[in-house]
């Protein structure tokens, strides 16, 4: 209840910035891509339960998921994930030319994440938690599924302070199972400020 009631008050109390950068950062996607401004998807949530999450969208409207699925099933070499703190391939997709020059700009902000607060608002997810997979990325953790998707999914998280992109999937799977482990409402605050520092520094952006 305390860290919902953190969410939605943070969230209100950054609104007069987050509204009109809303509105700038939409009107501006119309003029230079046209519609649809917004990408929605299908995301694993808390226990498993699917949900919409919104984005700018970033990519060409004609961007195929397929490449995207592929390369993370590479990234498995067709086994389940296993945790580990131990640096492998990232996650990150090299050149990937399906990213528009505004869509690249927006993600090296993190803006284009900017409405997720909208998932937070309805209870989909919380500002900070494990990020929210589609459901091949979801099915690659196999046996550690049911405890990554045990708490509300987040804007940001442990795993992104590390590193975002420039993490592989295992690393990442080690670094959401330990904040599931050992999180606390003091450590959600350090996470939030950590990712502002991370967003300005465009650590592991992509």
């Amino acid at each position: 209840m305390i860290k919902r009631l953190f969410d939605i008050g943070t969230i209100l109390i950054f609104s007069p910035i987050f509204i009109p950068l809303i509105f700038i950062i939409s009107l501006v996607l119309f003029i230079k891509q046209g519609l649809p401004i917004f990408f929605v998807q299908n995301r694993v949530g808390k226990n498993n339960k699917i949900f919409k999450l919104y984005k700018f969208r970033t990519m060409e409207v004609s961007a195929e998921e397929d490449f995207h699925k592929s390369h993370y099933l590479d990234l498995a070499k067709g086994k389940n994930i296993e945790p580990s703190n131990s640096p492998l391939e990232p996650i990150r997709i090299e050149n990937d030319d399906r990213i528009t020059s505004l869509g690249s700009l927006l993600r090296k902000t993190s803006l284009d994440e900017l409405p997720n607060i909208l998932n937070v608002l309805k209870g989909d997810m919380s500002l900070v938690g494990p990020r929210p997979l589609v459901g091949y990325e979801s099915d690659l953790y196999g046996k550690y599924n049911s405890k990554r998707n045990s708490v509300l999914p987040g804007v940001t998280g442990l795993a992104q302070v590390q590193g975002r992109l420039d993490l592989s999937l295992q690393e990442r799977l080690y670094w959401d199972l330990k904040y599931i482990e050992d999180n606390s409402f003091s450590d959600d605050i350090k996470i939030i400020i950590k990712t502002i520092s991370s967003v300005l520094t465009k650590k592991g952006a992509n």
